[in-house]
């Protein structure tokens, strides 16, 4: 694909084809990006906020298990507003879209305690910049957190594109998670 001159009307696009090619994450993939982000985390401080996936998109329980769950928060989407973050050894519920998050009641995490974020997306760059759904979630929570948090898009290797469009809100990556390791972006600015 490419990327046309109007970002908004490209991202849509993109989204579209994306969707459109969106398949069931093979366990063997799931497991060596987990054993990656093991390798690459294991030795890192502070906590680390992670997605509770979706069907076709990599499952990162694993990586709490061996790392401990008590070291990971998790994100919650309230009815509105933004993303807010709690522990994720919490009492969760099922949302609507199909992964598990915390219960409305759970106390929040304060987001300056968080060293690292593990992020989904349909897609991201080799320059770190992600496609999301287009709710804009992820980008307003990512621009809450302090500037020295490792910002990881995780993704299988397959969806990581030479060049994606971008806007200017977008939060781009400091790193990359897939089946071929954990790398530093071209582009990171950490």
């Amino acid at each position: 694909m490419e990327v046309d001159s109007d970002p908004t009307f490209a991202k849509e696009a993109w989204r579209n084809e994306l969707r459109s090619l969106k398949t069931e994450i093979d366990p063997s993939t799931e497991m060596t990006v987990v054993a990656h982000l093991v390798a690459f985390l294991d030795h890192m401080a502070g906590s680390f906020l992670f997605y509770r996936a979706m069907s076709d998109e990599l499952q990162l329980d694993g990586l709490a298990d061996q790392l401990g769950w008590a070291r990971f928060v998790t994100t919650r989407t309230p009815k509105t507003g933004p993303l807010t973050v709690h522990a994720a050894t919490g009492n969760m519920e099922l949302h609507r879209f199909g992964y598990m998050q915390p219960i409305e009641a759970t106390e929040t995490v304060p987001l300056n305690s968080v060293s690292v974020a593990l992020i989904p997306g349909l897609a991201f760059d080799k320059r770190g910049n992600r496609l999301g759904h287009g709710a804009g979630y992820y980008d307003e929570l990512l621009s809450r957190l302090p500037n020295v948090c490792l910002r990881i898009g995780v993704t299988p290797e397959r969806l990581i594109f030479d060049e994606i469009p971008t806007e200017p809100h977008d939060v781009a990556m400091t790193h990359l998670a897939s089946e071929a390791g954990v790398f530093t972006v071209a582009d990171a600015d950490s």
